[in-house]
């Protein structure tokens, strides 16, 4: 039975109230990713076919029903890894994952400094609530404690696991020469390098906060959420640790992007 104008009950606003918070965490996926362009698109598709529906257009609002249909399939394969990222987030624990403890994040840090003094190029997935076991499984397993000579003998060059990414569990180095997902190459980041697409692709699929040395300018940088923080020195970088990862904050600080830089 339809409740009459003027009487809005309790179940009424609870059922606008649900579909509004459902529509803001649909919005909250998708912000900030290239799906944000599609939406609108699709948006404008359904405003058309419903105004073909509403002056009664029958053979364009046949064809937009049709396309329409095709079209869902069409945009679940080309957005499969946004569509695995955003299923992710929303199974992710909240207050769950084990955070690298104060000694091994200072042995990050500081292992960071080093490689970058010598312009020695790094690339370190630091675990947080999603685990990166199938990323783990592209390089060498390992099983070691985080410090700072076991870093730099991983990376340094002509190593065999040089190029590769390292990932850190905790307090441990689980796995070496890992590959992980490039960024796409256009967009703001096309004229990154390799290593720093690396960085940006494992973040934008996971929560992992991923360290990142440049090769060519001796920088540290940290990609969080498909974003490039700026250059950090080791102060910076130690402050960032311990909020992303000793006292698990969701957020990077200052992590806009800027202008590409070549690897």
């Amino acid at each position: 039975m339809s409740t009459p104008l003027g009487q809005v009950s309790v179940r009424d606003i609870l059922d606008i109230a649900l579909v509004a918070f459902l529509i803001y965490q649909g919005y909250l996926l998708v912000a900030g990713t290239r799906a944000v362009n599609v939406v609108r698109g699709i948006l404008v598709f359904a405003g058309v076919w419903v105004a073909a529906q509403l002056l009664n257009l029958t053979t364009l609002g046949y064809l937009l029903g049709r396309a329409g249909t095709v079209g869902i399939f069409a945009l679940i394969v080309l957005f499969q890894p946004e569509l695995r990222a955003a299923l992710e987030r929303v199974g992710r624990p909240r207050g769950a994952g084990a955070g690298a403890g104060g000694a091994a994040l200072q042995d990050l840090a500081r292992a960071m400094e080093r490689l970058a003094e010598r312009k020695t190029g790094a690339l370190i997935a630091i675990e947080r609530r999603t685990p990166l076991g199938e990323y783990a499984a592209t390089g060498v397993p390992l099983d070691a404690l985080v410090s700072v000579p076991f870093l730099e003998a991983l990376f340094a060059r002509n190593a065999p696991l040089h190029d590769g990414g390292v990932i850190v569990q905790g307090s441990r180095v689980i796995a070496a020469g890992c590959l992980f997902p490039l960024q796409s190459s256009d967009g703001t980041y096309r004229r990154y390098g390799t290593r720093h697409r690396a960085a940006i692709g494992l973040s934008e699929l996971t929560d992992a906060v991923v360290l990142v040395v440049s090769e060519e300018r001796g920088s540290m940088r940290l990609a969080l959420g498909g974003r490039l923080g700026p250059d950090l020195n080791g102060t910076e970088l130690r402050e960032q640790l311990r909020a992303l990862v000793y006292d698990r904050l969701p957020d990077l600080e200052g992590a806009a992007p800027t202008a590409p830089e070549a690897r």
